[in-house]
């Protein structure tokens, strides 16, 4: 999968140069890997881990700042974005259903945080051109994951982050910080952009946030 991805950034690049398109490493069979955990951070890890990553790779940085502010997936929501999906002054951002997981139109907010490190980047942009590239050509599919490999070892080494912490868990930490403020699925739900409640659930489940001592105080009660 390592050689496959690799080639897969190869033909991309190549791609670009050819009026026809080569899809040799697209069409081939994918190994089935198993689920991964991606660990939640600790509340005084994900300051230290931004600013990291904002001194030595702002696009990483600011896939990740979205990732944890708006609940959008990183390798395929955030890193498609262009201008056009930015809307309201930079206060929200607008997918379609064919743009997102979930299949149905989202719209989600924009943190103040983030828009002020939103304004810069899309000053002077295009409708069509990508947040991350300023063209009409969207990152590459493998672009954050390689980038993360990368800044990753360099984290470990000097003890900002732990081992299966991913991008994937700046998501995953803010929708934990989420259901312990309100402790309402529905409003997670909404959020994350599951379609269906059980998702939901399940996901708060395999991240340890709902814990059977909490399903135990909300259980019906009866006085017989």
């Amino acid at each position: 999968m390592n050689k496959r991805r690799d080639l897969g950034v190869l033909f991309s690049t190549i791609n670009k140069q050819l009026k026809h398109k080569v899809h040799v490493i697209q069409d081939s069979e994918k190994m089935k890997s198993s689920a991964k955990l991606h660990k939640i951070y600790d509340e005084d890890q994900v300051k230290p881990i931004l600013n990291y990553l904002k001194e030595n790779h702002h696009n990483l940085y600011i896939c990740c700042l979205i990732t944890y502010a708006t609940f959008l997936r990183p390798h395929h929501e955030v890193r498609s974005l262009r201008m056009s999906h930015i809307k309201n002054d930079c206060t929200e951002i607008h997918l379609s259903g064919t743009e997102n997981k979930g299949k149905r139109i989202r719209i989600v907010y924009i943190p103040d945080y983030l828009r002020k490190e939103l304004l810069p980047i899309i000053d002077g942009l295009t409708l069509n051109e990508s947040l991350f590239t300023r063209t009409i050509e969207i990152p590459n599919e493998y672009y954050f994951s390689t980038a993360w490999t990368r800044q990753f070892k360099e984290m470990f080494k000097i003890g900002l982050i732990q081992k299966n912490q991913t991008i994937y868990s700046f998501r995953h930490t803010a929708a934990v910080q989420v259901y312990n403020k309100t402790k309402d699925l529905h409003i997670l739900q909404q959020l994350l952009g599951h379609s269906d409640m059980i998702v939901t659930l399940k996901y708060l489940r395999g991240l340890a946030a709902i814990k059977n001592d909490d399903l135990k105080a909300v259980m019906p009660t009866l006085n017989l």
